[in-house]
């Protein structure tokens, strides 16, 4: 008789907390811990990107400078330490080198300016014990790209169109307070086959593929709502 009692309160404490489990829908000790929403700025250190191309069969080489960009991003928490976030990012770089058919080029000047509204989803693994609070994340989206780079008035390579875009982001986050942090994140962005308008030195303009690839470290500030 003791055996049956100790068999049923075991199953009757193994139901309960299955039904605990099943009504908690976080796995995540950061779920709850805010508001589920909030929203955010960023600022960006990007490294200098880099555009190669072949249009008539030369090769065209433009480097940019490191520079900067920014965004501005609203998110809301989903549950199991997901957070989806919608963002409107801009990357600005200056030429630093334009290379045709090898030969570096006097009197070079251009930049290329992004403009990307990005989805992203997040996941915060469950470290809580940590001062800081780690997240991952991959994003796509749509990017306009604008891009003149130029020798004196002759323009050599040059776009102004949307194309789409995608990025991967690892980083972390440091609570100020129950509303509030700061965070700082790598980022890869990479915008796939641009067409760009390449016209080679007294040749014919034509349509050149080239992806537009830009890495970042990103500092940012983010509130509940």
């Amino acid at each position: 008789m003791a055996i049956w009692k100790a068999l049923i309160a075991a199953v009757f404490l193994a139901a309960s907390g299955s039904a605990a489990l099943a009504a908690d829908p976080y796995s995540s000790p950061y779920d709850g811990a805010f508001s589920s929403a909030y929203l955010g700025l960023r600022g960006s250190i990007i490294d200098g990107a880099d555009t190669h191309a072949t249009a008539s069969a030369v090769d065209l080489r433009a480097h940019y400078s490191t520079d900067f960009g920014g965004a501005v991003y609203a998110g809301t928490r989903l549950g199991y330490g997901f957070r989806a976030e919608g963002e409107l990012a801009y990357h600005h770089f200056t030429l630093e080198a334009l290379n045709i058919a090898g030969v570096p080029q006097a009197g070079r000047h251009g930049y290329q300016q992004i403009f990307a509204p990005m989805a992203s989803l997040f996941w915060d693994p469950p470290f809580p014990d940590f001062v800081v609070r780690p997240f991952i994340g991959a994003g796509a989206g749509g990017a306009y790209i604008n891009t003149h780079d130029a020798i004196g008035a002759a323009e050599i390579i040059g776009t102004n169109d949307w194309h789409f875009a995608y990025q991967l982001i690892g980083g972390v986050a440091l609570p100020l307070s129950q509303t509030s942090r700061l965070t700082g994140m790598y980022r890869y962005f990479r915008v796939q086959s641009v067409g760009y308008r390449c016209t080679p030195p007294a040749l014919p303009t034509t349509v050149c593929k080239a992806d537009a690839i830009d890495q970042s470290i990103d500092l940012g500030l983010e509130f509940d709502i």
